[in-house]
């Protein structure tokens, strides 16, 4: 199949915000930029990018291509990862399960790894890696949790200061009409930091299970 699918009656169902789900089943390939206004729910594969306002990817999913949020996409509208992405995801809440991997890294507010990220994660609230993550790059946070076990190969930059620094290079990218490089979305490096400390309340809070 190429482009956007079509959906007969029995394959759309209520998602727990009120809209429509679609569903690739497990026997069903898409060629081609896959986009929907609700949830979509991925058992099979899809080799283009992806736009919803929420996805499900199982454990039998996988997108090659990049996967984001749709406008009005919010918290409610999780990006819950079991499956292979191989490609950056750009949402508010993602969510990547112990069988889940994302080889090009991850941006969003709020991020919570039980699986395997390559590239890096920009993490403009909170990080989460509970004790079966496995990182490859480098990562920004505003706050992060790591648990004992847990795995991050590159460096980690904190705090206000650290997601300013991004937020800038996006805006660098966007205004000169080009895109981060692979491996280019949590690679800035300490030295462009300001060199002064932070100030007020500013200070990134690191949550260490066990510790106040």
């Amino acid at each position: 199949m190429r482009g956007k699918t079509t959906k007969k009656p029995g394959d759309r169902r209520p998602s727990e915000a009120g809209g429509d789900t679609s569903v690739i089943l497990k026997d069903m390939q898409i060629i081609g930029d896959c986009s929907t206004e609700g949830r979509l729910r991925v058992h099979g594969r899809i080799s283009g990018d992806v736009t919803a306002r929420g996805l499900e990817l199982t454990s039998t999913g996988s997108v090659v291509g990049d996967v984001s949020a749709s406008e009005g996409s919010d918290s409610d509208h999780a990006f819950v990862i079991e499956g292979t992405v191989e490609g950056t995801v750009r949402a508010t809440h993602v969510e990547v399960r112990r069988s889940g991997t994302v080889t090009r890294g991850i941006e969003a507010d709020d991020v919570v790894v039980h699986g395997r990220v390559q590239c890096g994660i920009l993490a403009r609230n909170r990080l989460i890696l509970e004790d079966t993550a496995a990182v490859e790059g480098d990562i920004r946070a505003r706050r992060l949790a790591l648990k004992e076990g847990g795995e991050v190969n590159g460096t980690i930059l904190m705090g206000e200061r650290a997601t300013k620094v991004l937020s800038d290079a996006k805006g660098a990218h966007e205004a000169s009409g080009t895109h981060p490089k692979e491996g280019e979305l949590a690679a800035t490096a300490p030295s462009e930091l300001p060199a002064e400390g932070p100030k007020g309340n500013s200070n990134p809070e690191t949550l260490v299970p066990g510790r106040e």
